[in-house]
């Protein structure tokens, strides 16, 4: 199992001690060097304030300080010398332990599940995000996958499937949970069996937890645009009339720019066919555009609307410098929702 440190506090409140307390024990043991009580730095603890001197213990200084306790007790102080009291110790660092480790394993899920993708009324995550959530190798997980579907534990197009004509392999949340209990039988660390268990146990609710931030997500810039229609009165900005059908733009594309998709001071409500007369001037609807592209088109199409410029010129300082997502793999929170619904 690997160090696990707890808080001075949780120390205590399990102890059932105050801080001041087990900061006083802390100034005893390290009042008088080389005697029978002693807390070893990088061993017993760490300390993570060095103006406060505040520690976090691992079990061994955990049981130092409880072993302090019961000899003080022995001495007429009141402290229980319950001999469980140690099993509690032992137990509720391997909670601790336990409640880390899931914890990395829906932050190694989150990190990787850019290919995440709603077909067949299931949710799958290709091949490639499975191997680095698992924390293997591409060869193992395919010589692993090959067995199961041998010995019928796997099923095509359940959980495992290629979608079209793409080479990639797709596995299903059913088919990842499978694929676990396959790899806990036959590895060989505890560790990792540990791991790969709980990829099991926690690959269907925390996908299901960024589906539903997805969904919420959308809920949101579904929200700012309503602020921004209120807020433009149901015109167009830069026509400056009424219009019988109004889109709202995002100044940023909102695929280029997502954490920002939401922000109302990146949105503007314009006549539709200017909307689409800007994005055939930016030469197609999937190429990204800024607010500076927008300035421009505004200064050749329509340099009367100084108001617009302005407006503009104060929602772009309002946003501030602005980097798109980088080319390479996008995060899953900013996914179209479309991928997951």
């Amino acid at each position: 199992m690997a160090i696990v440190y707890v808080s001075s506090n949780k120390l205590a409140e399990f102890l059932g001690i105050s801080l001041e307390e087990l900061r006083e024990i802390e100034a005893y043991f390290d009042s008088i060097p080389d005697d029978e009580w002693e807390l070893v730095e990088g061993k017993d603890y760490r300390v993570i304030n060095k103006s406060s001197g505040l520690r976090e213990y691992t079990q061994s200084g955990a049981y130092a300080i409880l072993s302090f306790l019961r000899s003080r007790s022995e001495q007429g102080r009141k402290y229980s010398t319950d001999t469980s009291i140690s099993t509690s110790i032992r137990n509720w660092f391997k909670e601790e332990y336990r409640k880390r480790q899931k914890a990395l394993v829906d932050h190694r899920i989150l990190e990787n599940s850019s290919s995440l993708v709603r077909r067949q009324d299931q949710f799958w995550l290709s091949l490639q995000d499975v191997v680095t959530i698992f924390g293997t190798r591409t060869d193992y997980l395919k010589k692993a996958l090959e067995i199961a579907s041998k010995q019928s534990k796997l099923i095509k197009d359940v959980h495992y499937t290629r979608f079209g004509n793409d080479d990639t392999v797709y596995l299903s949340l059913r088919g990842i949970y499978e694929l676990a209990k396959i790899m806990v039988e036959v590895l060989k660390q505890n560790h990792r069996k540990d791991w790969c268990r709980d990829v099991g146990e926690r690959i269907e609710p925390q996908i299901q937890a960024i589906v539903k931030t997805i969904q919420d997500r959308q809920r949101q810039i579904e929200r700012a645009k309503e602020l921004a229609r209120r807020r433009d009165k149901n015109l167009c900005r830069v026509t400056r009339k009424t219009a019988s059908s109004l889109t709202v733009h995002h100044l940023y594309s909102e695929a280029h720019y997502p954490k920002i998709a939401a922000n109302p001071s990146n949105l503007i409500t314009i006549a539709s066919e200017v909307h689409s007369h800007f994005h055939q001037w930016m030469g197609g609807f999937n190429e990204p555009c800024t607010i500076d592209d927008f300035i421009k088109y505004v200064l050749e199409y329509y340099p009367e609307n100084k108001n617009l410029i302005i407006w503009l010129g104060q929602q772009k300082a309002s946003l501030g410098p602005q980097l798109p997502i980088g080319k390479g793999r996008e995060h899953v929170l900013y996914i179209p929702l479309q991928r997951v619904t």
